[in-house]
């Protein structure tokens, strides 16, 4: 009932062991960025889809203030120091 395993087997089963925990670390670190990557370009791909939109509503928002402002100068006018007066009483307080 004596074990037969000398020194130097059990070396080299500590380096098996430590070469396998190193390879299994390895494939881990390398699945974790992977995923991490995978998820900044999704996240990148929706910001920038989100900018898209955003920027084409803004356009269209301009757009349809300027016609309205072309369209209806002295109603446009009366509002812009309607909204100057409210504004200004806020920011005295």
């Amino acid at each position: 009932m004596y074990s037969t395993t000398t020194p130097k087997d059990a070396i080299n089963d500590l380096k098996s062991s430590a070469n396998t925990v190193r390879n299994e670390a390895t494939k881990a670190a390398n699945d974790v960025a992977s995923d991490v990557k995978d998820a900044a370009k999704s996240t990148t791909d929706k910001v920038k889809q989100l900018f898209s939109t955003t920027s084409s509503e803004i356009s269209h928002a301009a757009d349809t203030v300027s016609e309205q402002i072309h369209n209806k100068p002295v109603q446009s006018t009366l509002i812009a120091l309607g909204a100057g007066f409210i504004l200004g009483a806020l920011f005295r307080r």
